[in-house]
């Protein structure tokens, strides 16, 4: 549901309009310039907020505002670098900053936020920082020696990106907020397809993590049920999340190697979150032959991931993001955003075709039927 204009993603930190040049042609040169630092400096968000998450500022600052030196007392940090961090953070709208008629300052952790940046929350951003300082601030920064070799395992093949189980285990937690737009989606187009709240239906999630595209999908259809596939490191994390939203009573958690576990039969829908990204053409293949063999006669597969469209020389939000999203993927370890070509392709070889491909935030949903 829309509620309300949207908030700017990113405030700018350069006013073009203080850019002057001798001539029109210095003139756009510095303008270019300025817009490149502008990129480069994007390190700086990362750091400032993720620097804050590991001091527990946030935590600290949630119960109620406070002055510098009252959470560098609490924190155990130096009074005037925290007062750093914290204007920092009020340029990038993470807290907000208040001068009282006295001259103090104090700051604020706004309620909307809470749930993003505190360990506890459903939505929180907590596990994506968790993995940055795990694995993606170094792997970002030997980018320039992967593309140097590629992402190739030791026998010279393309690496598909197998991240470790501490690795996934602590961005699976930091993507949940992913889920609500997507899911409207796709629940929208199975709604086309002649789902309604009572229908008695059945749906595979593969690979699951913590299970909310499936818990928030039984939400939406009552007559739903759910079984997550997914290692047994993780499991755990989406039985707990289907209790916690009242859905653990149609949600089957199971644990096991989707590579070679039964995915079932009779489906009416075989699930893919952010799977494909990591697959080569090979595997993506094989992932569509299994998901054949799980589906009803008139069950469908749907993939949400990052899927390359193209073809226009304006690229779209989704596809300039895709691109980025791919080059995260080559930094740390291999992946690729693949073309809704390289998607028909792989659906005709086992008999499938796309129903729709359909726009969300940072993905698209793409759905196939039987040809």
């Amino acid at each position: 549901m829309n509620s309300g204009p949207a908030r700017p993603s990113l405030r700018p930190l350069v006013d073009t309009a203080l850019l002057s040049g001798t001539s029109p042609t210095a003139r756009t040169v510095v303008e270019e310039t300025h817009r490149l630092y502008e990129h480069l400096i994007g390190l700086w968000a990362p750091g400032v907020i993720e620097a804050a998450h590991d001091l527990g500022l946030f935590e600290r600052l949630a119960p109620e505002p406070a002055t510098g030196d009252v959470l560098a007392a609490a924190l155990g940090t130096d009074p005037q670098a925290t007062r750093v961090l914290l204007d920092a953070l009020t340029a990038y709208d993470v807290v907000t900053r208040v001068v009282g008629e006295d001259g103090t300052v104090t700051y604020a952790l706004p309620h909307r936020l809470g749930e993003s940046l505190l360990p506890d929350g459903l939505y929180s951003l907590s596990g994506k920082i968790g993995y940055d300082r795990l694995l993606a601030w170094d792997a970002w920064r030997n980018l320039a020696d992967v593309v140097r070799t590629g992402a190739v395992t030791d026998d010279g093949s393309r690496s598909s990106n197998a991240i470790s189980t501490a690795h996934y285990q602590s961005l699976v937690r930091g993507l949940n907020f992913w889920a609500p737009p997507i899911v409207d989606v796709l629940a929208g187009a199975l709604a086309d397809r002649g789902w309604t709240p009572d229908r008695r239906v059945a749906m595979v999630d593969v690979g699951c993590g913590t299970g909310i595209y499936s818990h928030l999908l039984l939400d939406r259809f009552p007559g739903l049920t759910a079984v997550g596939l997914d290692v047994p490191d993780i499991v755990p994390l989406a039985a707990r999340q289907s209790e916690q939203l009242a859905v653990a009573d149609r949600f089957t958690p199971r644990q096991g190697d989707f590579w070679s576990e039964d995915w079932g039969e009779g489906v009416d829908l075989v699930l893919f979150v952010n799977i494909f990204h990591l697959q080569s053409p090979e595997s993506a293949r094989e992932l569509m032959r299994r998901a054949t063999k799980a589906l009803s006669d008139d069950g469908v597969v749907a993939i949400v991931d990052q899927i390359v469209v193209g073809g226009t020389q304006q690229p779209s939000v989704q596809d300039r993001f895709s691109w980025l999203f791919a080059a995260s993927m080559l930094a740390t370890g291999g992946g690729d955003a693949h073309t809704v070509g390289a998607y028909d392709e792989w659906l005709a070889d086992v008999g499938l075709h796309r129903v729709a491909l359909l726009d969300t935030p940072m993905h698209r949903v793409l759905v196939g039927g039987w040809a």
